[in-house]
C-alpha cells in the first residue's frame, strides 16, 4: 500500500489547492466575473497560507510588535477560509440577503476567534455550509453533488477531531474540491448546451426574418405591380422600386443582428407601407409619438405587427393609419403599435406573427417583457413592455 510522509502529504494538498485556486480565477475572469468563483479561490488561498504557517513553530511570534503567535495566525487563516467557503455557497446558490449573511459570518468568526477552539469553529462553519446547501438542494436537486461534497468534508473533519483520521481535514477539503469540480463541469456543460441552443434559435429567427422579405408570393405580387406601374406611371414605379430595394437592402444588413436601432426598424416599416400602398392602391400613413429612435429593439418586431395589421384590417379599405408610440419610466419602456383597421387587425396565434415577435423579445430580454394584442376603440393595438 502506498504511503506518504507528512512533507509529501502537505505537498500534494498544496498542489491540489493551488490548482483549484488558479482554475477558479480562470473561471472568474473568463465567465462573466461570477463572484462565487472568486470566493472559492480565496478559500483555497487561505488554506495554502495555513499550510505555509504550519512550517513555523507553534508558539513563535511572526510579526514584531503584534501579540499573535503562529497558532493564532493559523486560526485566522481558518476563519477567513471558512468565511470564504460559506460566502462562495451564498453566491453559488444565489441565496437571498447575501450581504447581510456575509456580515453575520464575519461577526460570528470574529467572536469565535476569542471564545471557540479551532475544531469547534470548523464544525460550526461546516454546519452553516451544510444548511445552506441543503436549503438549495430542496429547491434544485442538481445541487446534490455539492451537498455530497459538504457532507463528506464534514464527516472527514469529525473523524479527524475524534482521532480516527489525522489528515481528515485536508482529505475532506480534497473530496469537497473534487465534488465542486464535478458540479462545475456539469454546470459549464449545461451552459454550453444552452448557448448552442440560443445560437441555433437566433439562426432560425434570422432565417425567418429573411424569408419574410423573399416570400415568393410577396415577390411575385410586387414585381407584377412594378410591371404595371412601369407602363402606366413611371414616376410612381420609380418610388415603388426605391421602397422595394430599400426593404431588401435593410433586410440583408439587419437579419443577423439581435437588436437594431429603432430608426432602422421605422425605415423597414415605411418601405413596407410604401410597397403595400401601391399593391393595394391605398394610402397608408405612419405616425410616431415620443419615440427615442436611438434605442434598440429586435429586428422586424414593429414590421411584423404592421404587416399583420394590413393583412387582417384593411382588406377593403383605401386608407390606413398606423401609430407607433413610446412611454418610459424608471422601470420600463413601453411601445404601443396602433392601427385603425376594420376591427379584426389581430395578430393571429396560428400564424407566424405572435410566435416571431415573442421569440425575438425572449431572445433579447428573457422574461423581462410583456406582450399583448387586443381590439380597442377605433382599431387594434399591440403593446410591448420592456422592463429595465
Amino acid at each position: 500500500m502506498m504511503t506518504f510522509n507528512p512533507h509529501e502529504s502537505l505537498l500534494i494538498i498544496t498542489s491540489v489547492l493551488g490548482t483549484t485556486f488558479c482554475f477558479n480565477l480562470v473561471l472568474y475572469f473568463g465567465y462573466h466575473k461570477r463572484a462565487a468563483y472568486l470566493f472559492f479561490a480565496f478559500y483555497c488561498l487561505f488554506h495554502i497560507f495555513k499550510i505555509y504557517l504550519k512550517t513555523f513553530p507553534e508558539g513563535e511570534k511572526l510579526v514584531p510588535f503584534v501579540p499573535l503567535t503562529t497558532s493564532d495566525f493559523i486560526y485566522l487563516s481558518v476563519l477567513l477560509g471558512m468565511v470564504s467557503l460559506n460566502t462562495f455557497l451564498l453566491y453559488h446558490f444565489a441565496l437571498s440577503y447575501k450581504r447581510y449573511m456575509v456580515i453575520l459570518l464575519l461577526g460570528m468568526s470574529a467572536v469565535s476567534f476569542f471564545i471557540l477552539e479551532e475544531n469547534t469553529y470548523i464544525l460550526m462553519s461546516l454546519g452553516v455550509a451544510f444548511l445552506q446547501t441543503l436549503w438549495a438542494w430542496k429547491k434544485n436537486r442538481e445541487v446534490g453533488i455539492v451537498l455530497c461534497g459538504v457532507t463528506g468534508f464534514s464527516l472527514c473533519v469529525i473523524l479527524r477531531v475524534t482521532g480516527y483520521m489525522p489528515y481528515g481535514y485536508f482529505i475532506g477539503i480534497i473530496f469537497f474540491i473534487f465534488c465542486m469540480f464535478l458540479s462545475t463541469g456539469i454546470e459549464l456543460a449545461r451552459q454550453q448546451k444552452e448557448h448552442k441552443q440560443v445560437l441555433l434559435r437566433s439562426f432560425r429567427l434570422e432565417n425567418q426574418l429573411l424569408k419574410k422579405s423573399i416570400q415568393p408570393h410577396f415577390l411575385f405580387n410586387s414585381l407584377t405591380s412594378l410591371q404595371e406601374l412601369v407602363e402606366t406611371d413611371p414616376v410612381k414605379a420609380g418610388i415603388f422600386l426605391e421602397d422595394l430595394s430599400g426593404e431588401f437592402e435593410l433586410f440583408s444588413t439587419i437579419s443577423h443582428k439581435k437588436q437594431i436601432p429603432v430608426t432602422d426598424e421605422l425605415k423597414l416599416v415605411r418601405h413596407y407601407l410604401g410597397i403595400m400602398a401601391v399593391r393595394k392602391n391605398a394610402v397608408f400613413n405612419l405616425n410616431t409619438e415620443n419615440l427615442d429612435e436611438e434605442e434598440s429593439i429586435p429586428p422586424g418586431v414593429f414590421l411584423t405587427l404592421v404587416e399583420n395589421g394590413i393583412t387582417h384590417g384593411y382588406e377593403n379599405r383605401g386608407t390606413g393609419n398606423f401609430t407607433i408610440s413610446e412611454k418610459k419610466d424608471k422601470n420600463s419602456r413601453q411601445y404601443t403599435i396602433f392601427n385603425d383597421g376594420a376591427g379584426n387587425g389581430a395578430v393571429s396565434d396560428r400564424g407566424m406573427g405572435i410566435p416571431y415577435v415573442v421569440s425575438r423579445l425572449e431572445e433579447s430580454y428573457g422574461k423581462k417583457f410583456d406582450f399583448s394584442s387586443f381590439p380597442c376603440r377605433g382599431g387594434w393595438m399591440a403593446v410591448i413592455k420592456i422592463f429595465l
